[in-house]
């Protein structure tokens, strides 16, 4: 079936590959048109073994073609065509592809080859052969327009004005003379996507494969000379797309490196060097509903952060984002500076950021992703963090915290591990499922299981761990350092420290004596399923809520004794192997 190309505002959309294309005012459109008499969905245009045909899809003020109102009408040759009554982003042109071709393509005459006269033997130094200059031009004929450009090179396609604009709504085809047969276009698994470099727009629908490079053969070619050959490409994956980086210079997000990178939201990259690069933006389309979905999904991102119960005195659930760190306090017997950074460097390291995608049990409508903290205590990649981030669901959560806004079990928790050159969370990396969790001691064992697109692992993990240390012995005025990734840090991107001593060691009445710590040292939300240690760089703690008076505004962190915890631990241990 033969392309159809569409001009519409100062643009060049070539149609080619799909049966149907839709016009209209809606974002998720083909040809968006701006005009605000134009319906959101207003025409289509249809392929069929005859041609395209142009089709009215009831809109409220009308389809016209060179003036004349029509419910179905075949484009056969160039026509002018304007949805709703005249107005600015309200008409466009369709041109049959051929046509388009043929009209722009710069006609070339061969210039005749001049007979080159005998060879004749001379007594002078051997030269090349000169060759005749191009015949001038006939006297009377025009200039060239303004912006032409010379006529292509033999076996090349024909320069076409205005081609450099042209954008390729582009969908997978079949190679010209594969086995099997043709079967229908593959249906849209995710958003389509906009991309944008060098001041021009691109949009793709998905899925399809896009790469990017100074090649004229890349899907979207880029000139600057710090861009690559083949530089990247952008392939399609359910719900989103993911970018990969083909260049020994290397892609850069806000100059951090990048390999590869999954994204479902606007994602801006420099090719070739991290700030005087050039810039790519890939930006996923998503209809008006999906937009309203994302946003309510953030929102209840920002819910999640705190989930609160009034017990006498208000807790609240450090919950879904977490971060502290204490720093021991100056001691005789504490250990030396060095030893000191060190132990921290090793806790950093086996600090994880864990992120979730949920829904609330009372509206499974209000979708959310929220995130929470970790500790590795197991090369293996076995974490412990707080049963509140890894299975919200566990018995005894509502009764320990209330049942405001309780949230679904998630489906699997994306672990990201500490990079420890920036004190940022790398992109997500695993997949994690939930071994052992007890609601009443707000407690989860968790195993990594697979990589972060759900594939099996390839080889042996041997991740950095934190050694487990004991709370019986903690004595009120101990210093303590908290980590994880908190609310406080942004959007949690960042571990935070932050340095306290013990101020008292709590009795639960029913998880027993010595079973809780509390802390001056900042927690936040975020901080929940993190790490607490002692200067030794031990872990004796998990930070889980934060506790204040009714009518207090003095706030303190709760952490849960890791000797309460050893007996879930060994038994996640005993399960995992």
């Amino acid at each position: 079936m033969a392309g159809l190309v569409v001009e519409v505002e100062g643009r060049v959309l070539r149609l080619e590959g799909k049966p149907v294309y839709r016009i209209g005012r809606a974002i998720e459109a083909d040809v968006v048109l701006t005009a605000g008499s134009v319906s959101r969905q207003h025409a289509e245009l249809h392929a069929s073994d005859y041609g395209w045909v142009l089709v009215d899809q009831g809109s409220q003020f009308g389809t016209y073609v060179e003036g004349e109102r029509i419910t179905e009408y075949p484009v056969e040759t160039r026509i002018e065509v304007r949805c709703g009554p005249p107005a600015a982003g309200a008409s466009l042109v369709l041109v049959p592809a051929a046509e388009y071709d043929l009209a722009a393509a710069t006609p070339r005459t061969p210039a005749e080859v001049p007979v080159e006269p005998p060879a004749v033997l001379v007594d002078e130094p051997t030269r090349p052969p000169a060759f005749a200059p191009p015949p001038p031009p006939p006297p009377n004929a025009p200039p060239p327009p303004p912006g032409a450009r010379p006529a292509a090179a033999p076996g090349l396609p024909p320069a076409i004005a205005g081609n450099d604009a042209t954008q390729v709504l582009a969908m997978p085809q079949r190679p010209a003379g594969a086995p099997g047969p043709a079967g229908p276009v593959p249906p849209r698994s995710g958003p389509d996507l906009l991309v944008v470099a060098e001041g021009r727009e691109h949009r793709f629908r998905h899925p399809v494969q896009i790469t990017i490079g100074r090649r004229s053969d890349c899907t979207v070619v880029i000139g600057d000379p710090a861009c690559s050959r083949v530089h990247g490409r952008v392939d399609p994956v359910a719900g989103g797309w993911t970018y990969t980086n083909l260049s020994n210079e290397g892609t850069f997000d806000d100059g951090r490196r990048v390999t590869s990178r999954t994204f479902d939201e606007r994602l801006s990259l420099r090719l070739g060097h991290p700030v005087a690069g050039p810039e790519l933006t890939l930006v996923p389309i998503l209809s008006a509903a999906e937009e309203e979905r994302r946003i309510a999904r953030r929102r209840l991102g920002k819910r999640l952060l705190v989930i609160g119960a009034i017990v006498a005195a208000v807790v609240l659930v450090a919950g879904i984002g977490t971060t502290a760190w204490l720093l021991g306090r100056d001691d005789p017997a504490a250990p030396t500076s060095g030893n000191r950074v060190d132990a921290l460097d090793a806790a950093k390291a086996a600090t994880v950021k864990i992120t979730a995608d949920s829904h609330l049990l009372d509206d499974p409508s209000r979708i959310g992703t929220y995130h929470g903290s970790g500790s590795i205590i197991r090369s293996d990649g076995l974490i412990l963090t707080n049963a509140h981030v890894a299975a919200p669901e566990a018995p005894g959560l509502t009764e320990k915290y209330g049942s405001a806004e309780r949230i679904a079990d998630p489906d699997y928790l994306l672990i990201s591990l500490t990079d420890g050159m920036t004190d940022t969370n790398a992109p997500a990396a695993y997949r994690a499922r939930v071994v052992e969790a007890d609601g009443n001691l707000d407690v989860a064992v968790v195993q990594i299981y697979a990589d972060a697109q759900g594939n099996d692992l390839t080889g042996k993990l041997d991740l950095p761990t934190v050694p487990i240390g004991s709370s019986g012995d903690l004595r009120a005025g101990d210093s303590v350092t908290v980590l994880g990734f908190p609310a406080v840090a942004g959007s949690g991107e960042s571990i935070t420290v932050t340095t306290g001593v013990i101020s008292t060691v709590l009795n639960d009445p029913e998880l027993g004596p010595r079973s809780e710590l509390d802390t001056d040292a900042r927690i936040a939300p975020g901080n929940s399923g993190g790490m607490a240690i002692n200067s030794d760089g031990e872990l004796i703690g998990i930070p889980t809520s934060l506790f204040a008076d009714q009518g207090s505004t003095v706030t303190s962190g709760r952490i849960r004794s890791i000797d309460v915890v050893k007996d879930l631990i060994e038994k996640a241990e005993n399960e995992a192997d």
